[in-house]
């Protein structure tokens, strides 16, 4: 629901702490819940302390859901356009 479409791929942004370990813990997180990420991509911004991390996953729904309920903040498509 909070996903996006980037061409025809639907992919998932998160805050990712800028810092060692900051992907980590959200592997770990999706790890335990036993979710795939086919692929990832850092998103390079100008500002901020935290980093853009793009997702593609099998079940987009089920991380986005897994994410949130750990307090992992996800990154909506207008958020992400005006960075």
């Amino acid at each position: 629901e909070n996903g996006f479409t980037v061409g025809r791929t639907e992919v998932v942004a998160v805050e990712v702490e800028d810092r060692p370990g900051g992907l980590n813990k959200i592997l770990e997180i999706l790890r335990g819940a036993e979710l795939n990420v086919e692929y990832m991509y850092a998103y390079v911004r100008h500002s901020g302390r935290d980093a853009i991390m793009i997702f593609r996953f099998d079940n987009a729904n089920a991380a986005i859901d897994v994410l949130k309920n750990n307090g992992v903040s996800i990154i909506e498509k207008e958020q992400l356009d005006g960075l």
